[in-house]
This record gives C-alpha cells, sequence and structure tokens, in this order.
C-alpha cells in the first residue's frame, strides 16, 4: 500500500512541475496588413492626362498614388490607421468601370475612372469636363 501510494504521489508531483509557468519569454505581435486598394489590372500601371507629358496617376496591385505632389493614398491610408482613425476604402469594380471612395479620418475623396481602351481611361470627375488619360 504505502508502495501505491508513493507511485502516485511521484506520479502526480511530475504532472504538476511538468509545465513551465514562466511567462517572461517576448511575444511577438504581428501588425496586421491591410490591403486598401484592389485595382483591376485593366488601371494597374502609369497615367497621364492627355497631351501631357507628366504622370498624373499611378496604380500598382495595392497603391492609388497621385504623382504631383506625389501622394501614395495607402501610405496615407496607414499612417492614419496607426493613430487610431478610420482609415478605409470602398470600392466598386467591374470590367469597365474602377470607382471608389477614399476615408482617411476626417478626409477623404470619391474618384471614378471608366476605361475607353487598354491603353485610355477617362477620369470622370465632378465637372462636366471630360478628363483622358492615356497609359505610359
Amino acid at each position: 500500500m504505502k508502495q501505491l501510494f508513493l507511485i502516485a504521489f511521484t506520479a502526480i508531483s511530475f504532472i504538476n512541475c511538468s509545465g513551465n509557468d514562466d511567462d517572461s519569454a517576448p511575444q511577438q505581435n504581428n501588425p496586421v496588413t491591410v490591403q486598401y486598394f484592389h485595382p483591376p489590372a485593366w488601371i494597374q500601371g502609369s497615367w497621364r492626362i492627355t497631351g501631357s507629358s507628366s504622370t498624373y496617376f499611378k496604380f500598382t496591385p495595392d497603391d492609388f498614388v497621385l504623382a504631383s505632389p506625389y501622394t501614395s493614398w495607402k501610405g496615407v491610408l496607414q499612417q492614419t490607421a496607426s493613430t487610431g482613425q478610420t482609415a478605409k476604402v470602398n470600392e466598386d469594380i467591374s470590367d469597365l468601370y474602377y470607382q471608389f471612395t477614399i476615408i482617411a479620418g476626417n478626409s477623404g475623396g470619391q474618384y471614378k475612372f471608366k476605361k475607353i481602351s487598354s491603353t485610355r481611361i477617362q477620369w470622370v470627375n465632378n465637372t462636366m469636363t471630360e478628363v483622358f488619360l492615356d497609359k505610359e
């Protein structure tokens, strides 16, 4: 009986002492990466206003860039989100249109683009002026 009690006591001791309760190991918190923009393939690239020699807009697989002055909206949204403010993009994507609304804290903007051909798009803005852009 003493032996059985000793074996049970020894087994319980090993079970209770086997875990490491030390929480001093550093915890790694990986930042969450948010993709704000999802431009369709037909609009990706650099675009200049017809007749102009300088880039006006640039679309990458995950960013919308104003060329002058250089503004990466992905960067603006990431910075805005890091301060705890609202940072999001509402997109409407089709084979002929790419439109989106940017919300970055208390500011933002709306953009709408229409595909004319593989090398030409129309920037449909809030004025009555038609603005065409050619792919570089």
